[in-house]
């Protein structure tokens, strides 16, 4: 028998390799546990001072009170996020920050994902000051940016991440659609300050998603998933949509003064 022939048989009928399995590129989360602390901190200062539930504390802390942001308080838009009224507002929104901001830190990175929390929160208080009368805080919009922000990475990879990102995707939709209409229903909830969160997050999402492509690792010199997101388009956006922030409250100052 041929030689060249038998090594051609060995080689068409050689089992097919398995296909390299390769791993996401993971960040440490950091600001994660920054923002907890500081939230938690802030809460036990009010409760010292004369409780977080006492209106002189929750205006002297910050809170949004559209009155004094009239007067030119700006600030208070973005103080507004980081105050709690009682113990089980805090808890929740402590709770859902962890499980959230850590899965956003770790995909999109410490830089972005501060970004992100901070310019959401700005969304869910301006919102909250053009269509609520009632003092408000808390950090539930930029905790909505959070989750705009999971969907619209798992809205991006649905194919890649097969039936489980589809799923991880319906799940998001379901908590996002529930504490929606959950605002709704009950009173006492800032629903304007939630939606305004959520619409930055999708919009930010999208602006600072990690775009990956499988490539040469300069490290390993191996194949490997990397992370090319470009910067441009994120600052692009950031400053397209912090305008728009100003532009609403300017609209905002003008229509209530």
């Amino acid at each position: 028998m041929d030689p060249t022939n038998v090594d051609s048989a060995q080689t068409r009928i050689a089992p097919p390799q398995p296909p390299m399995r390769l791993h996401l590129p993971i960040h440490q989360a950091l600001w994660t546990y920054v923002l907890m602390g500081i939230n938690i901190l802030i809460w036990g200062a009010m409760t010292l001072l004369g409780g977080s539930q006492n209106t002189v504390i929750l205006v002297l802390f910050g809170a949004k009170v559209n009155e004094l942001i009239v007067a030119g308080q700006y600030w208070r838009l973005l103080t507004a996020c980081f105050i709690h009224i009682g113990i089980v507002h805090l808890a929740f929104n402590v709770y859902a920050l962890y499980a959230f901001g850590r899965q956003v830190e770790s995909r999109f990175g410490p830089r972005r994902f501060l970004a992100l929390y901070l310019v959401s929160g700005l969304c869910g208080s301006v919102l909250s000051f053009l269509g609520s009368d009632a003092l408000s805080a808390g950090a539930s919009g930029a905790i909505f940016g959070l989750v705009g922000a999971t969907i619209t990475y798992y809205a991006r990879y649905r194919q890649e991440f097969g039936e489980s990102g589809r799923k991880q995707l319906i799940n998001l939709l379901i908590v996002a659609g529930y504490n929606l209409i959950w605002g709704l229903i009950q009173p006492g909830i800032d629903n304007w300050g939630h939606i305004g969160g959520l619409v930055g997050g999708l919009a930010l999402g999208w602006a600072y998603c990690p775009l990956y492509r499988v490539a040469v690792s300069p490290e390993t010199g191996l194949p490997a998933v990397l992370d090319r997101w470009q910067p441009r388009r994120g600052w692009l956006v950031s400053a397209a949509m912090i305008t728009l922030l100003f532009v609403l409250v300017v609209i905002g100052v003008q229509i209530r003064g």
